[in-house]
């Protein structure tokens, strides 16, 4: 699911979004303000950063349940 971190530079509140690529620009659902950013999530990160490198998936982790440490899924690409 394309769900994405964002945070409001009008009210300086996060939130979390479902967004497509054919969605309007987002607005923040506190205030309503379209100012907002992007943020980048730590299991986003830790997929791209491996995949960017090319690191074998036995070596992506020490961890024998979980990807992530920020979730219980087993592999970070079901985060994305």
């Amino acid at each position: 699911m394309p769900i994405f971190e964002f945070h409001c530079t009008h009210c300086d509140k996060e939130f979390e979004k479902l967004v497509f690529g054919s969605d309007p620009q987002v607005e923040c659902p506190f205030c309503g303000q379209k100012d907002v950013k992007k943020l980048m999530s730590v299991c986003a990160f830790k997929t791209d950063y491996h995949n960017f490198m090319s690191v074998p998936s036995s070596s992506k982790s020490s961890k024998s349940s979980s990807s992530c440490s920020s979730c219980s899924a087993t592999s970070c690409s079901s985060c994305g």
